[in-house]
């Protein structure tokens, strides 16, 4: 019995693999997204625009590397900026983008799969500052600079407030020294760094949120795209290849 269950393995198993080779043939093309954010995701060269996967680095970008090859899946990536990748992956089918925070807001626009990473909504302020933040509504008469589609600069122009939005994010650490703004909303993974490189001091003065980061797929991506790369995620979660601190 057992002889005999091992030749049928034997025939098996290269009419299985051919059948996963010939299903993973068949699905489509995935197009992703990325943009510069701190140590998630990043050009290798220090530029603004990748073209290829190879010149893009970072721990997310790792992870989802990790789970096309898990999953088999061709792709292609690309690092543009922000509200490029965002659109894009918003309104093509078969187009994602990450690294992506999974907010109320962008619940329902997206599937999602994840998670890739975790990070910090923060309020910074010129060092010394004098503000006594104790809750968000502590910030409702302030001046607040933002940066155009990111998820924290929505979420409050969402709840009321009104923030004054760049397309270059860096652009506001310059906007707090120069007191044309009082407070900055950012991300702790991001904002100490766009500070730092150009060439200013900032401090935390309020933590707003913890959120995760998720490879965000377009709602008409195929289905089979979605469940093979979910599959894969939680594959590579179980088998430890994925592991967050």
């Amino acid at each position: 019995m057992r002889a005999r269950l091992s030749r049928c393995l034997l025939v098996a198993l290269p009419l299985l693999f051919a059948a996963t080779l010939a299903h993973a043939e068949d699905l489509p093309k995935v197009y992703l997204y990325t943009e510069n954010y701190g140590t998630f995701n990043y050009t290798l060269d220090g530029g603004n625009y990748a073209h290829f996967r190879d010149d893009i680095g970072g721990s997310a970008t790792e992870i989802v590397k990790m789970m096309f090859a898990e999953a088999g899946i061709e792709y292609r990536l690309r690092l543009r900026t922000w509200s490029v990748s965002y659109e894009r992956a918003l309104e093509r089918p078969n187009y994602g983008v990450y690294s992506t925070a999974r907010t109320e807001l962008r619940e329902d626009l997206f599937n999602w799969i994840g998670p890739v990473g975790q990070y910090n909504w923060i309020l910074m302020a010129k060092p010394g500052h004098t503000l006594n933040i104790q809750s968000i509504e502590d910030i409702r008469d302030l001046r607040i600079g933002g940066y155009e589609g990111d998820a924290a600069t929505s979420f409050l122009q969402n709840e009321g407030f009104n923030v004054s939005t760049l397309p270059n994010e860096s652009l506001n650490a310059q906007r707090l020294h120069q007191d044309l703004i009082d407070v900055w909303i950012t991300s702790d993974i991001n904002g100490y760094k766009l500070a730092e490189e150009a060439g200013y001091e900032v401090e935390e003065a309020f933590r707003l949120r913890t959120l995760e980061l998720y490879l965000a797929m377009n709602k008409e991506t195929d289905p089979r795209v979605l469940t093979q790369l979910q599959q894969a995620y939680d594959n590579l979660i179980a088998s430890g290849d994925i592991q967050f601190d």
